[in-house]
């Protein structure tokens, strides 16, 4: 029988892989440094991260495909007199809204969430944004938007822009152009033969 991370997997992983430490936790703990932040962690497997989140009262909860790694981590939770909330969905299924952001903006709180699905077979990300204005824990507007994004392969879009007709085509990439670490590409191109002048 094929399965992800069957029984025995993952009784191999929990034996050398059970709750992480040392410089490969501070890394990732690095980014939940504000006490208002909340983490959602797919793939969160036998709760090796999870777990010692937890242990540091930081809200989190988590999702995974495999039951036996979940049902691992829900042991391992409860020896250590914790509750994780973990539960079985894949990663491209996601559907539940997490918040992003929340703001104080002209005397009200704006709360920003999104929840995203990706569709391999057309290879699109859709993406729903909810901005939401609160007032005493009390919703008193919901505005959402959809935010469709089609993702190409390089090779792929500089073909559809050689079929339409784009010459002179060059791909420049961006770095920290979102913030440091992010980065992007851009393509340059001409319908036009450019002047050689």
């Amino acid at each position: 029988m094929i399965s992800y991370y069957g029984e025995l997997c993952t009784k191999m992983y929990e034996s050398d892989k059970s709750l992480a430490d040392g410089k490969e936790l501070d890394f990732y703990l690095s980014f939940a440094d504000r006490k208002d932040i909340s983490v959602l962690e797919p793939m969160c497997g036998n709760g090796r991260m999870l777990i010692p989140f937890m242990q540091r009262d930081i809200q989190i909860e988590g999702f995974d495909i495999s039951e036996d790694m979940l049902k691992v981590c829900i042991e391992k939770g409860n020896i250590n007199k914790l509750e994780p909330k973990v539960y079985y969905q894949k990663i491209e299924e996601s559907s539940d809204w997490i918040q992003l952001e929340k703001r104080y903006i002209n005397n009200e709180w704006i709360v920003i969430s999104k929840k995203a699905q990706y569709h391999k077979e057309q290879s699109t990300l859709f993406t729903k944004l909810k901005y939401q204005v609160v007032t005493e824990d009390k919703i008193e507007k919901t505005e959402i938007m959809d935010f469709p994004l089609r993702l190409y392969d390089v090779k792929e879009f500089e073909n559809i822009l050689k079929t339409n007709g784009f010459r002179h085509i060059q791909l420049h990439e961006v770095k920290d152009g979102y913030g440091e670490g992010n980065h992007f590409h851009v393509f340059e191109c001409s319908l036009t033969e450019l002047n050689n002048e």
